[in-house]
């Protein structure tokens, strides 16, 4: 089923009942489990009765993405006060109004902000579908080699190759799941290049998704033969796949966060390293797929010279200028992404204010207390306000780790790790 229902309401508590009920009642209809529509009506609950007065009609707009489901929350100006969102903040807020907001953020797996035309301001919401837990079924014995090209699978290999890769623990966490793995791929959210033998049966996969705006991430390869020669020509082919499904695609490059032993390194060239709570730290990969044309990255004084001794050693063709500060006094918001599995979290830029770096160092402080064992920020050096938040980061222990290059914003991989 279709689904993309939009309503405007005036902010406030008075109409926060009626977001709700309308937000609930149309996941439901567009075939979302209870707990699902459950989660986003308390969201559209929440922000609109801290939505402040100023800010106008709010929008609301529900879109199906298959293995999870986005509400958008649009604002007609961007100068609002909704530092509440931030998680660090919780002392603060605990009594405050600003609590809808901040348990907005805590329900929704995915917060991202983006501007809109006319000075206005998206919040986008996703929370993830729940899919029952399966004990997946082992790869046969005997797998063979290689047998043609690696190629674009249809639903039934896709799904093998994810069950057998699940059972053997290999290809990482993008492996795991098979209806979620065709979801996202349905979506648009993921593609796929799988190897097949002499019997069409699945030996290796290698999956990419999109990565900031013109940047590609693999993920994997898996792959299910025994070490040897045929298990590196799988690799191989996975990898040739999909250079050529990636050809006349308008993606600037590629970028390989956590490259797998069998990943073949020709080609790339290492932007950089990330440390592990155990001590050790592995490469961070970049291919580049277009020539880069240039461009300006704004870097705040304390990153200066690792930007730029990095920018030279991968000869980037860049303007380094230092931005000013954020016209907002207060009121900064970052959002964190958690993988509790590994003690990880992911912090990006939301909401960008002369407060920047206090909020920043109290993220980061936060989760630590959390026990989170590798704690990572990405900035986009193509946003001069983001780079407000770099002081806080690296007053809290955070290193710059890895420059990941795309000429409309270099991105920016601050780390730690306990």
């Amino acid at each position: 089923m279709t689904l993309d229902p939009r309503a405007q309401l005036p902010p406030g508590p008075r109409h926060a009942g009626i977001g709700a009920g309308f937000v609930r009642d149309c996941a439901i209809a567009g075939g979302a489990e209870e707990r699902l529509a459950n989660r986003l009506a308390l969201i559209a609950e929440e922000v609109l009765g801290a939505a402040p007065a100023n800010a106008g009609l709010v929008g609301l707009a529900l879109a199906d993405r298959r293995h999870s489901m986005r509400l958008s929350v649009d604002f007609t100006a961007s100068d609002l006060d909704l530092a509440g969102l931030d998680q660090s903040r919780r002392g603060d807020i605990e009594e405050g109004e600003e609590i809808g907001l901040y348990l907005a953020a805590r329900l929704a797996d995915r917060l991202t902000t983006e501007p809109l035309d006319r000075g206005g301001l998206r919040l986008s919401f996703d929370v993830g579908r729940a899919y029952p837990a399966m004990t997946p079924d082992a790869a046969p014995a005997g797998l063979g080699p290689i047998s043609g090209p690696a190629a674009d699978p249809d639903d039934a290999t896709l799904a093998l190759l994810v069950q057998w890769a699940e059972a053997a623990e290999l290809g990482g966490p993008a492996f795991r799941t098979a209806p979620r793995v065709l979801d996202q791929r349905a979506q648009g959210d993921l593609f796929a290049r799988v190897a097949l033998d002499a019997r069409r049966r699945p030996v290796g996969g290698l999956f990419w998704h999109p990565f900031g705006r013109r940047l590609m991430e693999l993920a994997g390869p898996a792959l299910l033969l025994p070490e040897g020669e045929a298990r590196a020509a799988v690799a191989g082919a996975l990898l040739d796949a999909a250079l050529a499904g990636l050809v006349r695609k308008k993606i600037q490059g590629l970028v390989v966060l956590e490259p797998s032993p069998d990943m073949p390194r020709a080609g790339f060239e290492t932007v950089g390293h990330l440390p592990s709570a155990d001590g050790a730290t592995w490469p961070v990969l970049f291919r580049a797929l277009e020539e880069d044309p240039g461009g300006i990255s704004w870097v705040p004084a304390v990153l200066k010279d690792w930007v730029t001794a990095t920018t030279r050693r991968l000869a980037l063709g860049r303007d380094i200028e230092e931005p000013a500060r954020p016209k907002r006094a207060t009121g900064a918001a970052m959002a964190a992404e958690t993988d509790r599995a590994r003690g990880r979290v992911t912090l990006r830029s939301l909401i960008a204010a002369g407060d920047a770096a206090e909020v920043a160092a109290g993220n980061v402080a936060l989760f630590r207390d959390q026990g989170f064992s590798e704690i990572r920020a990405l900035l986009d050096l193509g946003k001069p306000d983001q780079a407000a938040f770099a002081e806080g980061l690296v007053q809290a222990g955070l290193a710059p780790a890895a420059l990941i290059p795309d000429a409309a914003g270099d991105l920016l991989l601050l780390a730690a790790a306990e």
